[in-house]
């Protein structure tokens, strides 16, 4: 197996999310993992932001099939004391249904790593597949009001990938990847005569 993460690269739908200078918050403000130096909050219950991520950085020919797909955040609530407020989020994108999770952000005014479900299937019994991701969108709700002048913030989001290469595809040689290792004694000099070429 092997794996690559896929990073916000724009916002769609409705934003009722902030960014650091109470402005509207933009992708660029979760796409890296540093603090309080960029984030995006909210305060207010009910309200939404939908990120669409990034196409894959591997090329569907390098991908065999996919295993899972799961969210990962950096979250703080900004209060010092009392209860933990929540995020929930949902993957969305053409062809992708699979529930929700909820990410709990404690009163300390620390930043944490939360990590949604593994989501092995793209809807029901349905799996990933490479168009599902190059549509992958990935909603934030706020959920429960913060204490009076806190947040929760989310300074860094992303979705981890695990998959199964593709094997080693040559039809000239039409070799199959579990018997590689025959071949890779082979010196150069002779390569022609394994090619058949």
């Amino acid at each position: 197996m092997a794996t690559f993460i896929m990073l916000p690269d724009g916002v769609t739908g409705t934003n009722e999310w902030k960014n650091p200078s109470h402005g509207t918050c933009a992708a660029g403000n979760v796409d890296n993992d540093n603090g309080d130096t960029d984030y995006c909050y909210e305060t207010t219950s009910g309200h939404e932001i939908t990120f669409a991520m990034a196409d894959p950085s591997v090329a569907e020919s390098a991908i065999s099939s996919i295993q899972s797909v799961k969210i990962t955040m950096s979250t703080k609530y900004t209060a010092t004391s009392g209860f933990a407020t929540r995020i929930i989020s949902s993957m969305t994108g053409t062809g992708i249904s699979n529930g929700s999770n909820t990410h709990f952000s404690l009163a300390n005014n620390t930043y944490a790593t939360t990590h949604g479900a593994l989501e092995a299937y793209a809807t029901g019994t349905t799996n990933w597949t490479y168009t599902n991701l190059e549509d992958l969108k990935i909603k934030l709700d706020k959920y429960t009001n913060t204490v009076t002048r806190t947040s929760v913030r989310v300074s860094y989001l992303y979705v981890t990938v695990v998959y199964v290469p593709a094997g080693y595809g040559n039809s000239v040689m039409g070799v199959d990847s579990g018997d590689i290792a025959s071949v890779n004694g082979v010196a150069t000099a002779n390569i022609s005569k394994v090619n058949g070429v």
